[in-house]
């Protein structure tokens, strides 16, 4: 008899351990599904997609993060790029980038570029890229301080980064690409505008 009864009891405590084991598996798994669905809200939030089919969203570029976005954005140019820019210094990051517009130059992309003419080193990229046949013009009449970039009216790229490795990779620089036709649109007008305002 006492041993049906310790069997008894210890049938009991196999089903108990397991309803715990069962409980806490189910609570370990709601919480991970609602860390999951955070960490995939916080991502759509705040970094969407690259790949994604929104026409109209904006994509945060902090830091660093912008050089790759553009490095690739221009790897990508299939018909035309417009570039003003405060300052394109001839680095080792940069010459990337300067490489990269060279290269979609000769697979036939049109690009025009506006520099201010006051900062030294825009000289010699006009000097480099002008032999690559990439129009650039020196702005004179008012102080270009832009960082914008339009690439084939699909992407606008504007923020803080001038093209030196110290804003690309040292500095603390902000900037945004935007896929919405009207704001590229108004853009693209602007850049037109100061574009044949220059000699």
């Amino acid at each position: 008899m006492a041993l049906i009864i310790d069997n008894n009891m210890l049938i009991g405590i196999v089903l108990l351990l397991l309803i715990f084991i069962l409980l806490s598996n189910y609570i370990i798994l709601k919480k991970l599904k609602i860390l999951y669905n955070d960490i995939i809200r916080n991502t759509n939030d705040n970094d969407l997609e690259e790949n994604s089919n929104d026409q109209n969203k904006i994509n945060i570029l902090n830091d660093e993060k912008y050089y790759y976005h553009v490095l690739n954005a221009i790897s990508s140019a299939e018909r035309e790029i417009d570039i003003i820019m405060f300052s394109i210094y001839k680095c080792k990051k940069t010459e990337e980038l300067l490489n990269e517009l060279i290269k979609a130059r000769k697979r036939g992309v049109f690009i025009r570029i506006i520099l201010d003419k006051d900062v030294d080193s825009n000289k010699e990229v006009k000097n480099i890229l002008g032999s690559e046949k990439i129009p650039i013009k020196l702005a004179e009449d008012r102080r270009i301080h832009n960082k914008l970039i339009i690439i084939d009216k699909d992407i606008l790229i504007i923020g803080s980064h001038n093209w030196t490795d110290k804003a690309l990779f040292e500095n603390r620089e902000s900037s945004v690409a935007i896929r919405d036709k009207n704001t590229i649109k108004k853009m693209k007008r602007y850049f037109e505008s100061v574009w044949n305002s220059l000699k």
